[in-house]
C-alpha cells in the first residue's frame, strides 16, 4: 500500500469518514519524497488548510513505522510542527483541533487499525514517562494570556505540534523569547528553529516574519534546519502547492470554493457623513436569512452603526475594545454567533478587524465599508462559508469614483488605512468582476502594499542576539524582525477595572493599599482592552476619575494614580474604578454602561483565576503576626476560616485545597490602624511547566547521573533518526557523559550537603531531604567545560556544548581560571591547564564558541545544546 493510500485510511479514521482533498494527498506525496514541505501552500478559503496538522503527524509516524522496517519510502520530515496564526483565537482552534487528535491518538493506541498504528510509531518516539505522556502526539500553545506550556520543551524525539502567535514564536525563533527566561533562549530558539517545519497562516499579513525566518534558515542550510511554509488563502510569490482541476472535481470543495458570493458595490457622495446610516440601511435591507454581518475600519463607526441598527433589531458588537473576558460572556449568552452554526437570535454581528481573521463563520450577507484588499478577502471568507446558499451579497460601500481618484488628493480619509491601499482595492475589486467566492478571489492577486525600507536580519544580527547568557547593553528587539513595520508610531495602552479602587470624594483605602494590592495581582489578559492613545481614550478617562496606571520602570514593576493622560507611555496598563461608566455595551468608548472587574472571569483552561477580598484587619494582623509571608499551612488555615466567616467560602476553599504552597501566593494589603484590608490570592500559574527534578530516595552521584544521561542521549538519537547533525553521535555522546563533571569540586559538593568523610563519591543532586545553598553564582559548567577539554583533546564540540547548554557561557563565563579551581587541591593538573587555556588571560573559548558557531549555524549549535539540556533534564525528573 503507497504512503498516499495509508494516509487516505488516516484521514479518514481521524476525520469522521471524510476523504481528503487531492490537494491534500500530493502534498503528503511531495513530503514524503523530499522530506522538505513546500515554501508555499495556497488555498482559497474552506478549502482545507487546517488538514496540515493531519499531514504533519501521518508522515512523522510513517517515516518511524519504515525506518524500523529499513524501507525508504518516506524521507525523514522535520520533527515539530509550528502553526502560527495571526490571532489568539485562530491559535486556539488550530490548538484544539490538534489536542482532539492527540486524544484520538491515544484512546486508539494499542488497537488494530491505521490510528493503532500510528500511535505505535509515536509512541516508540517518546522518550519520557511523565505525566502529560498520556498521548503519542505531543501539542503545545504559546500566546499571551494563558499558562505557557513548556512540555514541548522536554522531548526533541517527540513528535510534536506547537500552535503559537508570531510574536511568541518569533521572538523565540530570535533567542528573546516573550515571557520566557535567559537561560532557556537558546534551548527554546534550538527547538523552534532547527528540526521544525513553521506554517505561517495568512502569510500576506506577515510578509516581515516570512523574510526573517527564511533569513533564519538560509543562515542555517541543512537537512534538519527550519522549513519556512507560508499559507494564504490569496496568491503569494515563489513556488508554492495549490489546488488543481483535480481538486475542483471533487463535489464538496468545488461547493466551498465555488460557494455563491456576488459582490455589490454601493457608492456615496459623502462619505465621512453617510457611511453609517448608509451600512445601517443597507444590513437592514439584506436581513431576514440569519446573521448579517457588518465590518466597519473603525471604533467609532462600529459604535454608530450599532447604535442605529440596534433601535430596531438585536446587535452584537465585537471589536478590540473589548476585554477577553467580555468576548466569552458574547459567547455564552449568545451560544453559536461566532461559529459557522449561527445563532438565529441575533439580527446583526459588527465588527471591526477583529473577526477578520481567524474566526468561522458562515454569514448569509455581508456589509463591509471600503478597506484594503487584503481585508476585504478575509471578510469575503466569512460569507457563506459552507457554500450551502445558492445566493450570498456581499456588498461594500465606498466613495463615489474611488478607483480613478488620486490618493494624494484624499489625505486621512481612510485612517487607519492609508488612503493609496483603499484606491488599490477599489480597483481590484473590479477585477473580481462581481464574484467574491473564493476561488475567484485566489486567481487575482492582491495589490502589493508597500513596504517601508526596513533592513533585513543579517548575520551579524542572529549572532548578536546568540548572545543570551548576559545582558547587552543594547539588547535588539526581536519585534523589529518580527512584526510589520509601520510608518507612523502607534502608542496604544491596556485598559482593565478593579473593586477597591475608590473614586475622588468616596471613602475607602488609602494609596498605599491600593498599590500594593495593583502590584500582588495585577491584571491578566483576559482582563484587559487595548486603546489608543488620544482624544478616545482622554474622554474614557476623564468619566473614570480615581484610575490608576501600571508600567515597569527599569525592570521594577511600579502602580501609581494617574495623575492626566499626558503621562500615558506606550505599553501603559491604565486600571480603572470598577463602577466607572465608560462602556458601550461591551465595548470601551463612549460612555453609558459601568464597566465591571472581571478578574475572578479567567477561563479555567488558562489557570486558575487571581481574587481579592476584604477581611477584618484585627483578625488577620493576630493570625499572621509570626507569619508574615503567609507561607506556612496553620496560617492559611487560619486565614481560610477568618474568610468564611467573612461570607467568603470560595476564598476559604482555595486556601484549604492548594496542597503546594508554592501555587497560590498571598499578600496582605492594610493600613496598620485600618479596620480592613485586602487579602490577594494569585494563582502562580505553574501548570504545563517542567517540573523540577524529582527527589529520589537514593544517592545520585556525578559518575551514576554522567552515564545515565549519556544513554538518554544515545536513545534520544536513535529516537531522532538524525541526518546533517553537525557533530558525530560520538561528540554528544561524550559531552552527556561530561556534563557535570565540574561539580566534583568541593565547593559544590558543599552545597549538596555532602562532605568527602560522608559520601566520598561526589554527588551530582542534593543529599535527599538537603535544601541545596544557591552559592555564589558560580556555574560549575565553566569547570566541567575545562574536563572536557582535557578530557577529548579539546573537542570544540564537546567543550561548548557542555559549556553552554543551560544557557550560560553564551558567549562569557564571569569567573577567571584561577577562581574556579580555588579550594581544589587534588584535581587533576590538566585541568588547570585547560582552564588558563579556555578561560586565562588570553583565553580561547570565545573564539572557540564562535568559530564553532559560525561552522554550525546559531540554530544548529542551539539544537545541539537543547540535545543535551534535554537528556538532563529527562534524567534528572526521573530522580537519576
Amino acid at each position: 500500500m503507497s504512503v498516499v493510500e495509508r494516509f487516505e485510511r488516516f484521514f479518514a479514521a481521524a476525520n469522521e469518514g471524510a476523504d481528503p482533498y487531492p490537494w491534500q494527498k500530493a502534498l503528503v506525496a511531495h513530503v514524503a519524497e523530499l522530506g522538505e514541505w513546500p515554501q508555499a501552500i495556497t488555498a482559497p478559503t474552506g478549502s482545507g488548510k487546517s488538514s496540515a496538522v493531519d499531514v504533519h503527524v501521518f508522515l512523522v509516524a510513517e517515516r518511524a513505522r519504515v525506518a524500523r522496517e529499513t524501507a525508504t519510502e518516506v524521507a525523514r520530515p522535520p520533527r515539530r510542527l509550528v502553526l502560527v496564526a495571526p490571532r489568539r483565537v485562530l491559535v486556539d482552534d488550530q490548538y484544539e483541533r490538534a489536542i482532539r487528535l492527540a486524544a484520538l491518538l491515544a484512546e486508539k493506541e494499542g488497537e488494530d487499525g491505521i490510528l493503532g498504528e500510528v500511535a505505535a510509531s509515536l509512541r516508540a518516539l517518546v522518550m519520557t514517562e511523565e505525566e502529560g505522556t498520556e498521548s503519542p502526539l505531543g501539542v503545545a500553545r504559546l500566546r499571551g494570556g494563558v499558562n505557557l506550556d513548556h512540555s514541548w520543551r522536554l522531548d526533541p524525539a517527540r513528535c510534536q505540534i506547537v500552535c503559537a502567535t508570531p510574536q511568541m514564536w518569533g521572538s523565540r525563533l530570535l533567542l528573546r523569547g516573550f515571557r520566557g527566561s535567559r537561560r532557556s533562549r537558546n534551548l527554546e530558539a534550538g527547538l523552534l528553529g532547527h528540526d521544525a517545519v513553521v506554517v505561517i497562516d495568512e502569510a500576506h499579513l506577515h510578509r516581515r516574519l516570512v523574510e526573517t525566518s527564511r533569513k533564519v534558515t538560509s543562515l542555517s542550510p541543512t537537512a534538519m534546519g527550519l522549513q519556512v511554509v507560508a499559507m494564504s488563502a490569496t496568491p503569494t510569490e515563489g513556488p508554492g502547492h495549490t489546488l488543481t482541476a483535480k481538486d475542483f472535481e471533487d463535489p464538496e470543495l468545488s461547493r466551498r470554493v465555488r460557494a455563491a458570493k456576488t459582490v455589490e458595490l454601493v457608492e456615496v457622495d459623502d462619505y465621512k457623513r453617510d457611511i453609517r446610516a448608509t451600512a445601517a440601511a443597507r444590513a437592514r435591507e439584506l436581513h431576514g436569512d440569519g446573521t448579517v454581518g457588518v465590518f466597519v475600519n473603525t471604533v467609532e463607526t462600529a459604535l454608530g452603526v450599532a447604535a442605529e441598527l440596534g433601535k430596531d433589531g438585536t446587535v452584537v458588537l465585537v471589536c478590540g475594545r473589548m476585554r477577553p473576558a467580555d468576548l466569552a460572556r458574547i459567547r455564552a449568552e449568545h451560544e453559536g454567533l461566532l461559529s459557522p452554526h449561527g445563532n438565529l437570535g441575533v439580527d446583526y454581528l459588527v465588527s471591526t478587524q477583529s473577526l477578520e481573521v481567524g474566526v468561522d463563520l458562515d454569514l448569509p450577507a455581508i456589509v463591509s465599508e471600503i478597506a484594503p484588499a487584503s481585508a476585504l478577502a478575509q471578510r469575503a471568507g466569512r460569507l457563506n462559508r459552507s457554500g450551502s446558499r445558492d445566493h450570498a451579497t456581499f456588498c461594500v460601500i465606498c466613495p463615489s469614483g474611488l478607483a480613478t481618484a488620486d490618493p494624494d488628493a484624499l489625505g486621512q480619509m481612510f485612517s487607519p488605512y492609508p488612503a493609496k491601499e483603499i484606491v488599490d482595492a477599489a480597483r481590484w475589486l473590479e477585477q473580481l468582476g462581481g464574484d467574491a467566492s473564493p476561488e475567484r478571489i485566489s486567481a487575482v492577486a492582491l495589490p502589493e502594499a508597500d513596504q517601508l525600507p526596513v533592513p533585513a536580519l543579517a548575520r551579524v544580527d542572529l549572532e548578536t542576539l546568540a548572545m543570551t547568557g548576559e545582558v547587552l547593553a543594547a539588547d535588539p528587539d526581536p519585534s523589529f524582525f518580527v512584526e510589520e513595520p509601520r510608518d507612523t508610531e502607534v502608542r496604544a495602552v491596556s485598559i482593565g477595572a478593579r473593586e477597591h479602587l475608590p473614586r475622588p470624594g468616596e471613602d475607602g483605602f488609602p494609596d498605599e493599599v491600593v498599590r500594593r494590592m495593583l502590584l500582588a495581582v495585577p491584571p491578566r489578559a483576559h482582563e484587559l482592552a487595548t486603546m489608543r492613545i488620544g482624544k478616545g481614550l482622554d474622554a474614557v478617562l476623564a468619566a473614570a476619575p480615581g484610575s490608576w496606571v501600571m508600567r515597569t520602570d527599569a525592570g521594577v514593576p511600579v502602580a501609581e494614580p494617574l495623575p492626566n493622560t499626558a503621562t500615558l507611555r506606550d505599553g501603559d496598563v491604565v486600571v480603572l474604578p470598577a463602577g466607572s461608566k465608560v462602556l458601550t455595551g461591551r465595548v470601551i468608548g463612549r460612555t453609558g454602561t459601568a464597566i465591571d472587574d472581571v478578574m475572578t472571569l479567567r477561563d479555567p483552561q488558562e489557570g486558575e483565576h487571581d481574587e481579592v477580598v476584604r477581611l477584618p484587619a484585627p483578625a488577620v494582623i493576630e493570625a499572621i503576626a509570626e507569619d508574615p509571608a503567609l507561607g506556612r499551612r496553620e496560617t492559611r488555615r487560619i486565614l481560610g476560616e477568618i474568610a468564611l466567616r467573612a461570607g467568603h467560602a470560595r476564598v476559604a476553599e482555595r486556601l484549604h485545597r492548594h496542597r503546594r504552597l508554592a501555587d497560590l501566593e498571598l499578600t496582605w494589603c492594610a493600613e496598620d490602624e485600618g479596620e480592613e484590608g485586602l487579602l490577594a490570592l494569585r494563582a502562580t500559574d505553574r501548570e504545563g511547566s517542567i517540573p523540577s527534578a524529582t527527589v529520589g530516595s537514593g544517592l545520585v552521584t556525578v559518575d551514576a547521573h554522567g552515564a545515565s544521561v549519556e544513554r538518554r542521549m544515545g536513545r534520544i538519537l536513535d529516537a531522532l533518526d538524525v541526518v546533517d547533525l553537525g557533530a558525530d553521535r560520538s561528540q554528544l555522546l561524550a559531552a552527556a557523559r561530561v556534563h557535570d563533571e565540574g561539580k566534583r569540586h568541593p565547593r559544590f559538593q558543599n552545597r549538596m550537603g555532602a562532605t568527602p568523610e560522608t559520601h566520598p563519591e561526589p554527588l551530582a543532586k542534593p543529599v535527599p531531604g538537603y535544601v541545596a545553598d544557591r552559592g555564589d553564582g558560580w556555574r560549575h559548567e565553566q569547570l566541567s567545560a575545562a574536563i572536557a577539554s582535557a578530557t577529548h583533546d579539546r573537542d570544540p564540540v564537546v567543550i561548548v556544548a557542555t559549556a553552554a547548554h543551560h544557557g550560560h557561557g553564551r558567549p562569557l563565563f564571569d569567573r577567571n581560571h584561577l577562581e574556579v579551581l580555588e579550594g581544589w587541591a587534588d584535581h587533576d593538573p590538566r585541568v588547570a591547564d585547560e582552564l588558563a587555556w579556555l578561560f586565562g588571560p588570553h583565553g580561547r573559548y570565545e573564539a572557540l564558541r564562535a568559530d564553532l558557531q559560525r561552522a554550525l549555524g546559531v540554530h544548529r549549535l542551539a539544537y545541539l545544546e537543547a540535545l543535551l539540556r534535554c537528556a538532563d533534564m529527562q534524567v534528572s525528573r526521573e530522580g537519576s
